[in-house]
């Protein structure tokens, strides 16, 4: 009897294993030619929280679109939309001019077009988002509000943007300390105000962007342990 019992008891522990290896929470992390390494560099410290990180420089929206269906962090650091004055935010620009946007009216710009709108509850289980590009938070008549599309429409748990134009070169600097700071245990409210605090004597001085962030969602939360998020 406890022959069997012991073999059945191995062969579940066996069974398991497959799953725990796949049990990796999952994070990726996007950059464009001009605003490199910091997808690389978000990676390595996410890693080191244990997160299944990976980075790509120049991807298409449509890859980006369909791995944030199973991501605990989605981070993008590049280009937004910018019509007018009176239109501008609502999407990111990924290579081949194909865009990520949180909703449209009838207005598509570039070539390709994918947005968060769509997305049923696949979102729900993102810890955090970041968009890390010009008027990425700023509300566009023509194709909506990326942050609060994020999290208010779809149920991410926290996502941070932009409402005005980021520097590129302070945008580097704000990545590079805001991820390193979530990776040494600070929130991620902390983390973000404090990145833009890091950057402001940095070349070119001032902070050029960066203090224009906007958080909505759990923003107290810590990124450790590494885990989906749950709204």
């Amino acid at each position: 009897m406890n022959r069997w019992l012991f073999m059945l008891m191995a062969c579940c522990l066996l069974a398991a294993l497959p799953s725990a290896a796949g049990a990796l929470t999952p994070a990726h992390n996007y950059d464009c030619s001009d605003t490199t390494p910091t997808a690389y560099d978000a990676r390595v410290d996410q890693a080191a929280i244990s997160y299944d990180s990976s980075s790509s420089t120049n991807a298409l929206a449509s890859v980006a679109y369909n791995q944030f269906r199973s991501d605990a962090i989605f981070f993008f650091n590049g280009h937004g939309l910018y019509y007018d004055d009176s239109h501008k935010g609502g999407g990111i620009k990924f290579s081949s001019e194909s865009w990520i946007l949180a909703d449209t009216d009838g207005h598509y710009p570039g070539t390709y077009q994918y947005y968060i709108r769509d997305y049923g509850t696949d979102i729900r289980d993102v810890l955090l988002a970041v968009y890390l590009a010009c008027y990425s938070s700023h509300y566009n008549p023509y194709n909506g509000d990326l942050v609060q599309q994020t999290v208010t429409g779809k149920g991410a748990d926290i996502c941070i943007g932009f409402d005005g134009e980021v520097e590129v070169e302070n945008g580097k600097c704000w990545s590079e300390s805001f991820w390193d700071r979530v990776r040494n245990g600070e929130t991620v409210v902390s983390a973000t105000s404090n990145a833009k605090d890091d950057c402001y004597w940095q070349w070119p001085y001032g902070y050029h962007g960066v203090e224009t962030y906007e958080i909505s969602g759990s923003y107290n939360s810590y990124l450790t342990p590494a885990r989906y998020g749950v709204y």
